[in-house]
């Protein structure tokens, strides 16, 4: 096994070894080439000093070597040890051999053949190799360094704190892919820096795992190399770019931090034989530092709020730069005089920058229908209203084709489409800039993350809102506490899996922009409404659009989850008129022009219809409509119609219902719904004695039942779930005792007369 130190032989070897089988019987020998080595079980708990058997100060003296007595001595000591002693395959393990000379190599080959005959095989573990050709019974396997997923695996298990993509390919680069090095570069970061919240392009001096991986190159060096080396520009590569080239062109710096120590040996001032270094390559200082900041979104070198940073550097770029990551993130962005879009000093031009990388060659008109589309989302960002949402709509209209667009600005408008129930315009959008070059940036990546996390979450494709997340909180781990992202994860958690949101408290409460709190709202309220909790469900969103009257989810949907949940747990006719307020929108046609937010228009109607039961608007709303719907508003209405006839008391109408609606959930990959309808068949049922009880029994208690129900007996439901009769015995007897039953036969009575929603579609 051939590879630099710290690349992780040892490792390898141990892992390999283990999967073989050879665990216990292997032993490994450290330390081989020093006067005093010993041995070692794979655990590392035991240990033998094999001294006696070591020719001083080196062992390419090999003629007075006993490989005999050392392989005896081995031997004997790995059959003393505690277990199976020399089960399996024997395996001697000569670890920290360096570099394989001539000699070495001999007397390796002296201790395999004699190892081959008492049926012990050997493996070796070098630097390098100076001793060639090998003997042909000898194999070489190169370790080479780590990929990226690899090395974030290591980082993962040796880390507390989730690391950013960025900066796992950083320590890739840095490190050469050599676990070691990435760790000791790893730990000299600050958590802020490791999470990607504050910059790092790289170390200013090599660490002693450096000094000791590069010992031997660095002194292999001739002085041309090394002035070569000592004189290339060093820094990370940006996201996903490559190992930077030589300066003469020939090669690349395979090993960036031997550069460094060749730096180091030429010059701890920096100059090389009379020259200086190369300049950093970024300003850190004024306005391009804090743009730099913002594009990077390393948000924990800011000083104050984006917004206060730009005021203090007025720049039209920075400006923008500023106002993208706070719509970005949702923080609060006013900080200052009402009405003032811009501080003091900041021409008109500043939300060129925001929507474009380069604004020349873009219409005028197209650049006024961006300067106003900022100030409108600006306003709604504050008041969480919007005056004019039909100009908005046409500016969008003018802005969205022109190309050479930046993802955070893409992103900003993809939010404003779906707010205003245009979720084609916002697909089409999305799709329009997806193969657009040069998304380099941290904040543009992210940008795009979250736009098409919340298309999915508009289309209630739950399980891509979470794929989208988990890509842009890889990258920054600071993502997972935005409130944007707080809110769609929980929505999306709800729809998969059924979860109900631990808790309502945003993280940093004061410091989110009224229309984030409020799209949180949303999302947190339609979380609750999947999994039945209607009630905590009106709170919820009656503050959402009390806080943003138009949120991304769209003003239809909003309100509908609204409507819905209370219809779902408040008795007709009591409504209070605070919510009733809001029960009521006004909603133009271009609003609910898509086929799903039409969908969503017709269920809202249908709700306040109150036109008996069965209800021809909802009648209407589920077989008349024009284009099929998603399944996911098709769920949304056979759940809605379904609460609101069980609510009138045709039950059995509503179960019907409900069960299309459990049998759809299951094939579309929504099961979270399941949670919300048994909960509320469970809550509704009226008829007294154990209704709701049914609910309290667990996942294993529910199968012993449902088994019991259809006449298995105890020992064939044993055999069934894989569990002792005595253990169905007592799961039974805790099912009946819950229940409020004696026995097998209440139990059979008690499920023919008022079932569960879980034993019917079982």
């Amino acid at each position: 096994m051939r590879g630099l130190s710290g690349i992780g032989k040892t490792a390898t070897v141990i892992r390999a070894l283990k999967l073989v089988g050879a665990g216990s019987s292997a032993v490994r020998v450290v330390r081989p080439c020093s006067p005093r080595p010993s041995a070692h079980d794979l655990e590392n708990s035991r240990r033998i000093d094999l001294s006696a058997w070591s020719v001083p100060d080196h062992p390419e003296h090999d003629s007075d070597f006993d490989a005999a007595g050392f392989l005896r001595a081995v031997s004997a000591w790995a059959a003393d040890g505690d277990g199976d002693g020399g089960a399996g395959p024997r395996v001697l393990f000569v670890d920290d051999v360096g570099v394989l000379t001539a000699e070495r190599a001999r007397w390796l080959q002296h201790l395999a053949d004699e190892a081959y005959g008492q049926d012990w095989r050997v493996i070796a573990a070098v630097r390098s190799i100076s001793a060639e050709p090998l003997s042909d019974d000898v194999e070489v396997l190169e370790l080479g360094p780590l990929d990226r997923g690899s090395l974030r695996r290591v980082l993962d298990m040796e880390l507390s704190v989730p690391v950013a993509a960025d900066v796992v390919e950083q320590l890739r680069w840095w490190s050469a892919g050599n676990p070691r090095l990435a760790l000791e570069l790893a730990g000299s970061l600050s958590a802020a820096e490791l999470r990607g919240d504050a910059s790092w392009t790289g170390p200013e001096t090599a660490g002693s795992a450096a000094r000791r991986v590069y010992r031997a190159m660095l002194a292999g060096l001739d002085p041309a190399t090394m002035t070569a080396l000592a004189t290339a520009p060093l820094g990370a590569p940006p996201l996903g770019g490559a190992a930077l080239a030589r300066r003469d062109g020939r090669s690349a710096v395979r090993h960036p931090l031997l550069a460094l120590l060749c730096r180091e040996a030429r010059g701890a001032d920096g100059h090389v034989d009379g020259r200086e270094a190369p300049a950093a390559e970024h300003d850190v200082t004024g306005a391009h530092a804090a743009e730099r900041i913002l594009d990077g979104l390393h948000l924990d070198e800011l000083p104050a709020r984006a917004w206060a940073v730009a005021a203090a550097t007025p720049e039209p770029r920075l400006s923008a730069r500023a106002v993208g990551v706070s719509l970005l993130t949702g923080r609060t962005w006013l900080d200052h005089r009402e009405g003032a879009l811009v501080p003091d000093g900041v021409g008109p031009e500043w939300t060129d920058h925001l929507w474009w990388r380069d604004a020349t060659g873009v219409p005028a008109e197209a650049r006024a229908a961006g300067a106003r589309v900022a100030a409108a989302l600006l306003r709604l960002e504050g008041t969480g209203e919007l005056p004019d949402p039909g100009t908005l709509r046409g500016d969008l209209r003018l802005l969205g084709p022109t190309p050479g667009q930046d993802w955070v600005g893409v992103g900003i408008q993809v939010h404003a489409l779906l707010m205003l129930g245009d979720v084609v315009g916002a697909r089409s959008l999305l799709a329009d800039h997806s193969g657009t070059a040069g998304e380099s940036t941290v904040a543009e990546i992210v940008a795009r993350d979250l736009a098409a996390a919340r298309v999915a979450a508009f289309d209630g494709r739950a399980v891509d809102v979470r794929t989208h997340l988990a890509h842009a909180a890889e990258l920054r781990p600071s993502v997972d506490e935005w409130l944007p992202a707080r809110g769609l994860r929980a929505a999306a958690d709800a729809v998969v899996d059924g979860t109900a949101p631990a808790s309502t408290m945003p993280a940093q409460a004061g410091s989110w922009s009224a229309r984030a709190l409020g799209e949180y709202a949303a999302d947190l309220g339609a979380a609750h409404l999947v999994v039945g909790q209607a009630e905590g469900a009106v709170a919820l969103l009656t503050i959402a659009l009390e806080h943003c009257a138009w949120p991304y989810r769209g003003r239809v949907q909003v309100r509908c989850d609204l409507v819905e949940a209370v219809m779902a747990s408040t008795p007709p006719g009591r409504v209070g008129p605070h919510i009733e307020r809001l029960l009521q929108p006004v909603v133009t046609p271009e609003e609910r022009s898509a086929v799903d937010v039409a969908a969503a228009w017709s269920r809202l109607r249908a709700l306040l219809a109150d036109d008996g039961t069965p209800s021809a608007a909802f009648e209407a709303a589920l077989h008349a409509a024009p284009v099929p719907m998603s399944p996911w508003q098709r769920v949304r209405m056979l759940v809605a119609y379904g609460r609101y006839a069980v609510t009138r008391g045709a039950r059995t109408t509503g179960t019907a219902l409900l069960d299309e609606a459990r049998t759809l959930v299951r094939l579309a990959g929504m099961t979270g719904w399941l949670r919300g309808i048994d909960a509320f068949l469970a809550e509704t049922d009226t008829g007294g004695g154990a209704g709701p009880e049914w609910e309290v029994l667990g996942r294993h208690e529910r199968e012993m039942v449902r088994l019991a129900v259809h006449g298995a007996t105890n020992s064939q439901i044993a055999q069934a779930t894989f569990v002792s009769e005595r253990t169905v015995v007592n799961r039974l007897r805790q099912a009946y005792t819950t229940l409020g039953i004696r026995d097998r036969r209440d139990l059979v009575r008690l499920a023919e007369t008022r079932p569960p929603a879980w034993l019917v579609g079982g």
